[in-house]
């Protein structure tokens, strides 16, 4: 009998030690790790086919897939992600950004960002009522809307702004009340196909610059710059396979595309430019007046 209990005892140590080992090690691993919070932009597709391959499993990084874009700042402010994929403009919404900077450029906007209204500019400037303004309030959607009021000398006082997530907005459709809504891709084909017309884009206007990357927490970078070189070069390698096999490369990630079909995908591919190399001295002289620190961008 007493040697049952002292095997006993015995088990329940060895139980408690296997326990803790068990602990000890999925905590450290997953502590390891580099969440990146990110969405299915199309200048983003490939974080989703680095990870549909497999390509991420042996690496530090893993991606939380989202929609709005002020959902960045939550997380991360929150300590659920050490960094992000997003605009500038996103940047400088966040209350405390003084240690985020861009690790590498990924591209520019070049039309995928855009306005789409069920009025012309003539007609939004002689409307008699309001009119109503669907956007992401708290994220570039605002900065946008504001250089286009500028762009276009309408009077401000016309419009009534209302939050609404990418989701929702596009479920709206062109009915006789009078809409402006500031969407991207993969969300604006939506739009254009149930009516919607294009008023501006990233491609139109001349005051609005908008540039994507990956930001993250400067601290997280020291010791692991090669970690950082290696996802910037899987990235790459992923944009190497939508050039030479755009049909497969739509076929791993278009579970996150929202619908968009083959032909709307290639397009909006066409509307961005790739910036994922050396960075442009424009580029990085046009962050830096707008304050954006750019010198832990990879060489």
């Amino acid at each position: 009998m007493k040697k049952a209990r002292i095997l006993g005892f015995v088990l329940v140590l060895l139980m408690c030690a296997v326990a803790g080992v068990y602990y000890y090690v999925s905590h450290f691993s997953e502590s390891s790790k580099i969440h990146i919070s990110t969405n299915p932009w199309v200048g983003f597709t490939p974080f989703i086919y680095a990870q549909e391959k497999g390509w991420l499993e042996k690496t530090p990084f893993r991606f939380m897939w989202l929609v709005d874009l002020t959902d960045n700042a939550r997380l991360y402010e929150r300590g659920f992600t050490q960094g992000f994929t997003a605009t500038q403009y996103e940047l400088l919404h966040f209350k405390h950004s003084n240690t985020i900077k861009p690790i590498f450029l990924i591209d520019r906007s070049f039309g995928a960002d855009a306005i789409v209204s069920n009025l012309s500019i003539g007609e939004i400037r002689s409307a008699n009522e309001n009119v109503d303004v669907y956007l992401e309030q708290g994220s570039l959607d605002d900065d946008f809307f504001q250089a286009f009021i500028s762009e276009y000398s309408l009077d401000e006082r016309k419009f009534h702004k209302i939050d609404a997530s990418q989701k929702s907005i596009a479920t709206l459709s062109a009915s006789k009340t009078p809409l402006i809504i500031i969407s991207y891709e993969p969300y604006l084909s939506e739009l254009l196909k149930k009516g919607f017309h294009l008023i501006a884009s990233t491609r139109t206007m001349e005051t609005f610059f908008v540039v994507d990357a990956l930001f993250v927490d400067e601290q997280i970078v020291l010791g692991r710059e090669e970690d950082f070189v290696h996802l910037r070069e899987l990235f790459a390698l992923a944009v190497e396979h939508l050039r030479s096999n755009p049909r497969e490369y739509y076929e791993t990630v278009k579970g996150y595309l929202e619908g968009q079909s083959y032909e709307e995908f290639l397009f909006s591919t066409t509307q961005i430019k790739w910036m994922y190399g050396k960075s442009p001295k424009a580029v990085t002289d046009h962050l830096n007046t707008q304050k954006v620190k750019t010198d832990r961008l990879l060489p």
